[in-house]
């Protein structure tokens, strides 16, 4: 295979550590595959992102590269002890019964500071990890609160890791944070770790591959980070990799210049200066798809915003809709009981946490105007233009397809979108609101270009621009002075 200058040196590599920056589209995991072919003496640990990426890279990865997600890591040490009391998720109202209470508040924050405690390096469970109240001057109500939750917290936990106590399940990442504690050395079974995705890496498994005495190897794209809401953090930026051997991709064979062109503007406004190249098929950047496509790709902002749009295109008649990750992860059950509660039809609703939740449908509305929540506002956007609604989502579900050969229109969020890409994508328009307003927090600005530099660099052959990129362009051109075609 023919390398490009950028990847040629990274792959023929002997740092103990190596940094590779990938921005979008430029081969990371092919310049991944090449340095363990490069290098086939080294027994290697590719560790995945999730299990749909182990399974695709197993068909790539040569035979020194043993690919698994973390979890699959801790799953064989001690995920096995605990087959009999395994749980998806922590769910509020079973730690409320574990508890003995029904003040939902304080059970949520048992939640989130269990869930906290298990995605960080620390090895004991303690107030950093009562996180609602973090960067805030504390009043004594509010410190003997969170000393209250951290002992509730470490109480459940006991329970969680008890093997004998089946009342309390345990989730996976609870075997996996048992991992981490047991500091693995994995050095006697691989000489090499490679890391992918290291902007969106949680800190309990940056602090399971920082302490191995092997060669480590990180790819991903600071830009691409999209999961900081769920305690992930970039990685690339650690100071534990402070001292690698850096090397930047640049050169996407994905898209043209007129895309990276889009990407570039998003990404001027977190302080970028190494530009994206664009070097594959002529791309056009368009504020609309044209009519005749037989196939199109819809990236959303929200569920709502997804469900919003299959519902106008459902109107139009005549689609046949492939969601990813199935129509069934995109909340359609919950805006159904959400138009039931809006009709004061309380016993059909079936998720009884909105009916703990609000008082009211009026009350829903209130704090939806109130928060400016963007899901909370379409769902109820929703609920007021189909008086229909669950004979639509009925019609929803029909007109759906197993397999995206068979689609007219491809539906995702932005999130989901994330490592895939398609011909013609449109940026539908629940992008959040603008967030260069000065008033944007950093953290919460850079998440929001995050998003649209994604979206953005799905596109292969056209990208259908949404209102709120119109608009970052045109303040770019006013910054700069001219605005170079898109074309």
């Amino acid at each position: 295979m023919q390398w490009t200058p950028e990847q040629a040196p990274a792959i023929a590599s002997n740092a103990r550590k190596l940094l590779i920056q990938a921005f979008a589209g430029t081969g990371k995991t092919t310049t991944l595959v090449g340095y363990a072919s490069a290098h086939a003496d080294v027994k290697m640990l590719y560790l995945c992102y999730n299990k749909s990426v182990e399974m695709a890279a197993k068909n790539r990865f040569p035979r020194n590269v043993t690919c698994k997600t973390a979890h699959g890591l801790a799953y064989a040490v001690y995920g096995t002890q605990y087959q009999h009391k395994q749980a998806g998720n922590l769910r509020i109202t079973e730690v409320a019964r574990v508890l003995d209470t029904q003040d939902w508040e304080l059970a949520r924050d048992v939640v989130n500071t269990l869930n906290t405690f298990m995605a960080s390096a620390d090895m004991a469970l303690d107030g950093r990890h009562f996180v609602r109240y973090e960067g805030r001057g504390l009043t004594p109500l509010q410190e003997r609160r969170i000393t209250q939750v951290v002992g509730l917290a470490i109480s459940v936990w006991k329970r969680m890791i008890d093997l004998q106590d089946a009342g309390v399940q345990i989730t996976h990442d609870g075997y996996l944070k048992l991992y981490q504690m047991s500091r693995p050395d994995l050095s006697n079974r691989f000489g090499a770790i490679l890391l992918d995705e290291g902007q969106d890496v949680n800190p309990v498994i940056a602090d399971l591959v920082q302490r191995q005495r092997t060669i480590q190897v990180m790819v991903g794209d600071r830009h691409q980070q999209l999961y900081r809401f769920r305690g992930a953090q970039d990685a690339l930026s650690a100071a534990w990799m402070a001292d690698a051997e850096k090397h930047y991709l640049t050169q996407s064979f994905r898209f043209g210049p007129a895309v990276a062109h889009v990407a570039n503007v998003i990404l001027s406004f977190k302080g970028e200066t190494v530009k994206l190249q664009g070097l594959g098929q002529r791309t056009l950047v368009k504020r609309s798809l044209p009519e005749d496509l037989a196939h199109r790709t819809w990236l959303h902002r929200t569920v709502s915003g997804v469900i919003e749009n299959a519902l106008r295109l459902e109107k139009q008649g005549g689609h046949r809709m492939f969601w990813i990750g199935g129509i069934d992860s995109y909340s359609l059950r919950e805006l159904e009981d959400l138009f039931q509660f809006s009709r004061g039809r309380n016993d059909l609703v079936q998720q009884k946490k909105l009916l703990r939740d609000y008082r009211d449908f009026e009350q829903y509305q209130e704090i939806a105007k109130a928060t400016q929540d963007p899901e909370m506002q379409r769902s109820v956007r929703i609920i007021e233009a189909y008086f229909d609604l669950p004979k639509r989502i009925e019609q929803l579900r029909r007109c759906a397809v197993a397999s995206e050969l068979d689609a007219t229109v491809t539906l995702t969020t932005a999130h989901k979108a994330k490592g895939l890409e398609w011909d013609f994508v449109g940026l539908y328009d629940d992008f959040s609101a603008d967030p260069l307003v000065p008033e944007t927090d950093r953290a919460s600005r850079d998440d929001e270009l995050n998003l649209l530099y994604v979206s953005a660099t799905r596109a292969m052959q056209i990208l259908a621009v949404n209102s709120l990129v119109i608009d970052i362009m045109q303040r770019y051109k006013e910054l700069n002075g001219s605005l170079t075609s898109s074309r």
